[in-house]
């Protein structure tokens, strides 16, 4: 579903004006998928111009269903976009381009407020081999965070 026909549907159903999306996550057949096929639909929180946020679940197509939105607590750390260029399944594709797993875990699909100012939304692909792949959601440009591993040893006496 596109990001202007989710807003205007939430808007429909609770009457608030919405600003845009600030997180989709991912329900992920069986947890570890490797196609659209194993995005069962999305957890999503849209901000509302008076700055409430609320949360629903919305199925991916082919499945149907929607719950009703929630208001809930506004997560920090991200901010509200109204639009993005790569859809989950063109951001699948670009994800099986990369070598750090070839089955996801976790989707999230989020802009960032750090410094310097990200310039776009970024999918967040958790790999079954634990790495964290980040796709520009307008770019189609990968980052791959490797999983950091801290040892710690005492010294002997």
């Amino acid at each position: 579903m596109k990001t202007e026909d989710l807003l205007s549907l939430a808007e429909e159903k609770t009457g608030a004006k919405f600003i845009g999306t600030l997180r989709k996550t991912a329900r992920i057949r069986h947890g570890i998928g490797s196609s659209i096929e194993d995005v069962l639909g999305w957890d999503t929180i849209l901000k509302a111009k008076d700055g409430e946020c609320y949360e629903f679940y919305a199925a991916q197509a082919p499945l149907i269903g929607l719950t009703q939105a929630q208001p809930i607590s506004c997560p920090l750390g991200i901010v509200a976009f109204d639009s993005f260029k790569i859809d989950i399944k063109e951001a699948i594709k670009i994800f099986h381009s990369q070598n750090g797993g070839d089955k996801f875990t976790h989707i999230t699909l989020s802009w960032p407020l750090v410094y310097p100012e990200a310039k776009e939304p970024f999918w967040y692909f958790r790999t079954n081999l634990g790495v964290e792949v980040i796709i520009g959601a307008n770019s189609g440009q990968i980052k791959n965070v490797l999983p950091t591993v801290i040892l710690y040893m005492a010294k002997p006496q």
